[in-house]
């Protein structure tokens, strides 16, 4: 009888442990699932002798769920602020648009077919920067690279430029080198030609540009250094966002998207740019990995 009694106390022992076990672990899931729901469940290293497969699975399933969902948040974000965007910088050509068409319909004059003209390519202008900008942030653009020089690219960028420099009497000091890499020529014309444009937009007339081309031991590198009053450090890091307009930029052309533009473009290239003051002088920083 004793030793009935004792396997059965044994037995219950057992069962009480086990029970015990799973509760905890059952609390556990439970604790997983109302973080998960939460949105802030972390993955964990599981070990199986301490919870089934059944849990590691879900588990997993859960963190998977949350991970879609917060790009799905994030790709909804990045849309509702680009139809907002959208809708704030062409409110104003809309306007004058729609304001000059009427004064030409009371009176015609040749000022206002210029001044509409005028309205109509900046509202083509900035659309077409703006699907350009939404292309490269929405990864739709798969860069087309072969073998090319990026000293090649900056003199292709600079001639484009030989009427405005020689009309503000702005110079291009050019130090350079072969800098033969895998790169979009297309793409990365694009950029640097935002980069030239900006600096000459802000260089005063008699002043000159910095452009240097070099490799150095681990990148290849370009830097573009301008006069830029009235600019500060702590404007340097929105200086490449979207529709960013310093107060030095008031009286200058431009709807604020030539360097979000070059900074997409260069980072796709696997590449990195920064912005560094000096005094009244900006020099951008671009390099390309070996």
């Amino acid at each position: 009888m004793e030793i009935l009694v004792c396997v059965l106390v044994i037995i219950i022992g057992i069962l009480s442990y086990e029970y015990i076990v799973l509760r905890n672990e059952m609390l556990e899931l439970s604790s997983y699932i109302d973080k998960a729901l939460d949105g802030n469940l972390e993955i964990t290293e599981f070990d199986e002798k301490e919870l089934s497969k059944i849990k590691s699975k879900l588990i997993k399933f859960l963190y998977a769920t949350q991970v879609k969902e917060s790009k799905l948040n994030a790709e909804k974000n990045k849309t509702k602020d680009l139809i907002a965007d959208i809708s704030h910088q062409t409110k104003t050509p809309i306007t004058n648009l729609s304001l000059y068409i009427n004064l030409l319909e009371k009176e015609p004059k040749e000022d206002y077919i210029e001044i509409i003209k005028y309205e109509l390519d900046k509202l083509k202008f900035l659309i077409d920067n703006l699907v350009k900008s939404s292309r490269l942030e929405s990864n739709i653009i798969v860069l087309q690279k072969n073998s090319a020089n990026l000293k090649d690219l900056v003199n292709k960028v600079l001639g484009e430029f030989n009427s405005i420099l020689t009309e503000k009497n702005v110079k291009v000091s050019l130090t350079s080198e072969d800098c033969i890499f895998e790169l979009d020529e297309r793409w990365l014309k694009e950029a640097i030609h935002n980069l030239v444009d900006n600096a000459i937009k802000y260089s005063s007339n008699h002043s000159t540009i910095n452009i240097s081309i070099y490799k150095s031991y681990l990148n290849y590198n370009l830097d573009i250094e301008n006069e830029c009053k009235d600019l500060s450090e702590e404007a340097l890091p929105k200086i490449f966002e979207r529709f960013y307009r310093g107060k030095n930029s008031i009286s200058k052309d431009g709807i604020g998207l030539g360097l979000f533009i070059s900074r997409e473009i260069i980072e796709k290239h696997g590449g990195n740019i920064k912005a560094s003051l000096n005094k009244e002088k900006i020099k951008f920083s671009v390099d390309f990995p070996l």
